[in-house]
């Protein structure tokens, strides 16, 4: 495909959203609104994963080196 065409019909894509927000942005907002809520909650299931993982890896760590320890003596 011509790297024109692409980059033409992404322009125009661009500007059709952009009207079509402008157009139904009461629309828009509402559902922007209804979405921050479950998009905050998604990054704390992300950040607890995160966290719980960490922890884990650390208690493994410590009783890995724990076992070297006792094992080396």
């Amino acid at each position: 495909m011509n790297p024109y065409a692409s980059l033409l019909g992404g322009l125009l894509l661009m500007a059709l959203g952009a009207f079509g927000i402008y157009v139904f942005r009461q629309q828009f907002l509402m559902v922007l609104e209804g979405v921050v809520g479950v998009a905050v909650l998604l990054v704390g299931v992300i950040f607890l994963m995160i966290g719980v993982s960490d922890v884990r890896d650390r208690l493994r760590e410590k009783k890995e080196a724990a076992a070297a320890d006792t094992g080396s003596e």
